[in-house]
């Protein structure tokens, strides 16, 4: 019910003021005036309290029957809304959430200033590889010597036409050097055929 229904038409009051101001009248030649106006005033009030306690009540009554009405409706949207929101999660995190982290990590590569090689690597790449190059070289230029000394002094032995002198040692043709008799190495010598 509404708080208005319970209420008297303002013409109502009226009648009532009008009557108690006609009962006053009478009572106003015989009691002073503050009694009077106490006499009113208890009146009003008595009056009051009623209007007010079933104002109470009608207002608890009216927002009782709202909250009755509004329960099973707000229930029933949150009952659609809970499983659509988990839906909506679910379809984010399995398909927008992996764009988006892909997008944002590609973006990331895009940016990112690229690693230089320092210099120095360079050259000390260029360095090593030079130093290779002349340690190959001077080991070819080592063995080919090698190779021509053994040469030189194998056709040296082979060519040569040594004359034995006085004293059994040969003479070098046209030399004038003698050379011992290469009869191998000298026990005395460990193994070396001469000193050097």
């Amino acid at each position: 019910m509404s708080v208005t229904t319970k209420k008297k038409p303002a013409n109502g009051l009226r009648v009532q003021a009008i009557q108690a101001a006609r009962q006053a009248a009478p009572l106003a030649k015989t009691v002073p005036l503050a009694q009077l106006a106490a006499l009113q005033a208890q009146q009003a009030a008595q009056q009051a309290v009623p209007l007010a306690r079933t104002a109470g009540t009608s207002i608890r009554h009216g927002a009782d029957d709202a909250v009755a009405w509004a329960t099973p409706k707000v229930d029933a949207a949150r009952s659609w809304a809970a499983p659509q929101l988990e839906h909506s999660a679910r379809a984010i995190s399995e398909s927008l959430a992996p764009m988006i982290s892909s997008a944002l990590i590609s973006a990331a590569h895009k940016i990112e200033v690229p690693k230089r090689k320092s210099p120095h690597r360079r050259w000390l790449l260029a360095g090593s590889m030079m130093l290779a190059t002349a340690a190959g070289l001077a080991a070819a230029f080592a063995m080919r010597v090698r190779q021509q000394t053994e040469a030189f002094s194998g056709a040296s032995a082979v060519g040569s036409t040594a004359e034995p002198g006085p004293d059994g040692a040969r003479n070098e043709a046209g030399t004038g050097i003698e050379s011992a008799a290469d009869d191998g190495p000298d026990p005395d010598m460990n193994g070396h055929p001469t000193i050097t």
